[in-house]
C-alpha cells in the first residue's frame, strides 16, 4: 500500500463507516449482542497482531479506542452536567494521546519504552479521575473556560478548549504527514475522527456507537495487514513485486509461458563512479519503465540489479519482440541523477551537474516452457543461463 493510496483508502473507509450506520436497523436482533462485544474482540486481535508484527502503535491506539468505547458503561451514575464535562475531558484525553502516538517511533511492546507508554496512558487516567474528584470546581472552570471571548464557537457539546485541542491535533498530524507520510499515522488519525463522530451520537444510539468504535479499531488492523503484505511481497526501492511474489506467481503459471531475466550492464562500475544513491535512482527509474512492458509481461525485482519478467500465454517470438523493444528503449533513455544532485547541492560543481544525465543498458535472457523445461524453476534457470550468454555476446542484447 503506497502512501497516497493508503490515505485515500482511509478517507474512503471513514465515509463508508459513517454511511453504513443506516444499515444497522436492518441487522437481525439475534446478531446485535455480537456487535456490542465486537470492539473487545478487535482489541484482542490488535494485541495478537501488534505483538506478532511488532507494531506497538496499533496496540496503543486500540487501548485508547476501547477506553472511549467503555466510557458510556461507566458513566451511568453521572448527572447531566458531569456527563457533559466528562465527555469533553475524554475527547481531550483521546486527541492528545493520538497526537502523541502519531509522533512515536516504533520501540517495541515489551521494552522499557514500550511499557512506559502503557504506564503513561493509564497514569493520565488516574490523574484525571483524581482531579475530577478532588477539584470538581476547578475541573468545571477549566473545561468551560472561554478561550476566545469574541468568538462564541461551539460544536455539538465540544467546548472551546476541546475544539482548540482537536484543531491543533489536526494541524500537527496533517503537517507531519506531509513531511513524513506514514500509513499507520494516517489510519490512527482517521480512526480518531471516527471516535469523535461516535461521541457526538445520542446515548440511546449505542448500537451505532458500537459499530463506529469497531470501525475505529478495525482500520489500523487493516493497515497492519496491508503493510505486512507490502513488506513481504513488494520491493521498497522499485515498488515492484519482489522475489517471494515471483515464486508465488510462478506456481500459478499454466503451460504456455516465457520467463525473462535481465540486469543492468556494468552496474558495479556505475555505482563506483556515481555512488550508490545514483544507482538506486537508476533502479527506481528502471522499475518504473518495466511496469510498462508490453505483451502482458509482469516484472519482478529478483535481487540487486537483476529483474525477472513473466509472460503468460505469449510465444517465444512475441516475447523476444517485446523484450527487444524494452532493451532498445532503455538504452536510448537518459536517466537524471537526482540523488547525486542532493548530495552535492551546496557545492559549485553541483550546479553544473544538475543537468547531468546518464545512460545505462541492460542484457536480457529468456526461455520458454517446453518438453525439456517442464517447470517454472527450470525455465527460470534456463533464462538465467541465457542472460549470461547475452553478457558474453557483448551486453545490451537479448539472448535465448
Amino acid at each position: 500500500m503506497n502512501k497516497p493510496f493508503s490515505l485515500s483508502f482511509h478517507i474512503v473507509f471513514f465515509v463508508l463507516a459513517i454511511f453504513s450506520l443506516s444499515l444497522i436497523v436492518d441487522i437481525p436482533a439475534k446478531y446485535l449482542p455480537i456487535l456490542e462485544i465486537l470492539p473487545f474482540a478487535l482489541l484482542g486481535l490488535a494485541f495478537i497482531l501488534g505483538y506478532r508484527f511488532n507494531r506497538s502503535l496499533v496496540i496503543y491506539s486500540a487501548v485508547l479506542f476501547i477506553l472511549v468505547y467503555a466510557y458510556p458503561s461507566v458513566s451511568d451514575q453521572l448527572n447531566k452536567e458531569q456527563y457533559y464535562l466528562s465527555l469533553n475531558t475524554l475527547v481531550i484525553f483521546l486527541v492528545m494521546n493520538v497526537t502523541l502516538l502519531c509522533f512515536y517511533c516504533e520501540r517495541g511492546i515489551f521494552t522499557l519504552i514500550g511499557m512506559s507508554r502503557f504506564v503513561f496512558i493509564f497514569a493520565q487516567l488516574g490523574v484525571i479521575i483524581w482531579f475530577v474528584e478532588a477539584q470538581p470546581v476547578l475541573w468545571k472552570s477549566l473545561i468551560l473556560q472561554t478561550i476566545f471571548p469574541a468568538l462564541e464557537i461551539k460544536l455539538a457539546f465540544f467546548e472551546q478548549l476541546t475544539l482548540l485541542v482537536i484543531l491543533s491535533s489536526i494541524i500537527l498530524i496533517s503537517s507531519s504527514y506531509l513531511t513524513r507520510a506514514n500509513p499507520f499515522r494516517s489510519a490512527i488519525f482517521v480512526s480518531m475522527l471516527i471516535c469523535l463522530y461516535a461521541i457526538t451520537l445520542p446515548a440511546k444510539e449505542m448500537l451505532s456507537y458500537s459499530a463506529l468504535l469497531s470501525y475505529a479499531l478495525l482500520l489500523p488492523l487493516l493497515t497492519l495487514i496491508s503493510e505486512s503484505y507490502r513488506m513481504a511481497f513488494i520491493d521498497e526501492l522499485t515498488n515492484l513485486p519482489g522475489r517471494r511474489a515471483l515464486n508465488e506467481a510462478m506456481d500459478k503459471l499454466g503451460k504456455n509461458y516465457v520467463i525473462a531475466m535481465l540486469d543492468v550492464d556494468h552496474f558495479k562500475k556505475f555505482n563506483d563512479t556515481y555512488g550508490h544513491d545514483a544507482g538506486d535512482d537508476v533502479l527506481q527509474l528502471l522499475g518504473s519503465r518495466l511496469k510498462l512492458v508490453k505483451g502482458g509481461g509482469k516484472p519482478f525485482r529478483y535481487g540487486g540489479e537483476e529483474f525477472a519478467i513473466l509472460f503468460s500465454g505469449v510465444t517465444l517470438k512475441g516475447a523476444k519482440e517485446h523484450l527487444d523493444n524494452l532493451r532498445e528503449e532503455i538504452a536510448t533513455k537518459k536517466f537524471a541523477l537526482r540523488k547525486q544532485e542532493r548530495r552535492n547541492k551546496n557545492s559549485r560543481a553541483a550546479k553544473k551537474k544538475k543537468q547531468r544525465h546518464v545512460s545505462v543498458t541492460i542484457s536480457i535472457g529468456f526461455a520458454q516452457q517446453n518438453d525439456k523445461l517442464t517447470s517454472p524453476a527450470a525455465v527460470l534457470k534456463a533464462s538465467d543461463k541465457a542472460l549470461y550468454r547475452a553478457k558474453k555476446k557483448g551486453r545490451n542484447c537479448v539472448s535465448k
